[in-house]
């Protein structure tokens, strides 16, 4: 049996979980009339191909490998997949916020304040917009650094239980 490169299955699976996460928004912004709404199943649907996408080389990779596989393996391959995926989506989301749809960045300061307001009701409306307009300048830099940051994560925490369930040393 051919021993698998942990970084060809890194790369082809970091950059298919990097296209389908850009499928599933560009699809979201299509078809939805409120595309920063929150659903439960796209949700759903996200962690699913998340964890299939991560898991995934971390089987091939034991199976291709005469069976072995060690934690430390198991993390580095879901860790680079995440990575891959995450700067792919921060990509994505810069061009996104600056080219299609430039008014990304007040949309969310937008539903961001109104789910501000309602869990704080004794705020007042100009507090609330003084706060905003001090976040709105680092606010999108900061986002671009969540998606890779959040994808290292889940990741991490996918390939870890993975790695102890398919380990053998």
């Amino acid at each position: 049996m051919e021993k698998t490169s942990s970084k060809s299955l890194i790369l082809s699976y970091g950059f298919l979980l990097g296209l389908v996460s850009i499928l599933m928004s560009v699809l979201k912004y299509v078809l939805s009339s409120n595309y920063l709404e929150k659903n439960f199943f796209e949700t759903l649907a996200g962690i699913l191909i998340t964890v299939a996408l991560v898991v995934l080389p971390i089987y091939y990779y034991r199976k291709n490998n005469n069976g072995l596989l060690s934690l430390s393996q198991s993390i580095k391959i879901g860790l680079g997949v995440s990575a891959i995926a995450g700067i792919i989506g921060a990509i994505y989301f810069f061009v996104f916020a600056n080219y299609i749809e430039p008014n990304f960045a007040d949309n969310l300061m937008n539903v961001q304040m109104k789910e501000a307001m309602a869990s704080n009701p004794n705020v007042s409306e100009a507090q609330m917009q003084e706060g905003m307009e001090m976040a709105k300048g680092f606010m999108m830099p900061m986002f671009y650094a969540m998606v890779i940051l959040s994808n290292l994560f889940f990741g991490l925490i996918i390939s870890l239980i993975a790695g102890l369930v398919l380990r053998k040393e």
